[in-house]
């Protein structure tokens, strides 16, 4: 990969980063839809991503992911400023009309909870915001 210029780091636990990695599109792509915006205009719904993040923090830890869940609501709000001009490409499949990864974000984290008998109110809510947004559109929601 060096030599093919491609950056890369190696990780001895993959897994930290896929949970981390699952939770902070949970926490931004989802919302970027539905409120119709770039990333950094998440600042906006403040509260709404807070409570996300809480909510992603007790399904890592209970998914025996504590390294990915720690500091989850600042790394968030990091990746929200540094991306602000962009939009996730949750926003940009439905704009363009295209197949969301709505199923392997929101719902692989709502089927885990579901698994551990966790109750994510607002998580679930938003999966379920968002089928009904994706539906609205004529878009697929699986």
């Amino acid at each position: 990969m060096n030599a093919a210029g491609i950056p890369h780091e190696w990780s001895t636990d993959i897994l930290t980063r896929l949970w981390r990695k699952l939770a902070l599109n949970c926490a931004i792509n989802p919302l970027t839809v539905l409120h119709a915006c770039r990333n950094g205009e998440l600042q906006a719904h403040q509260c709404e991503v807070a409570t996300l993040c809480a909510e992603l923090t007790d399904l890592l830890q209970c998914c025996g992911q504590p390294a990915a869940a720690n500091d989850l609501h600042s790394e968030v709000e990091r990746v929200i400023h540094a991306t602000a001009a962009n939009y996730s490409s949750m926003y940009q499949d439905v704009a363009a009309g295209r197949r969301t990864e709505i199923r392997y974000l929101l719902g692989y984290a709502c089927q885990a909870a579901a698994r551990h008998q966790l109750n994510l109110p607002h998580l679930q809510q938003l999966n379920v915001r968002l089928v009904q947004h994706l539906v609205a559109r004529g878009l697929p929601s699986d």
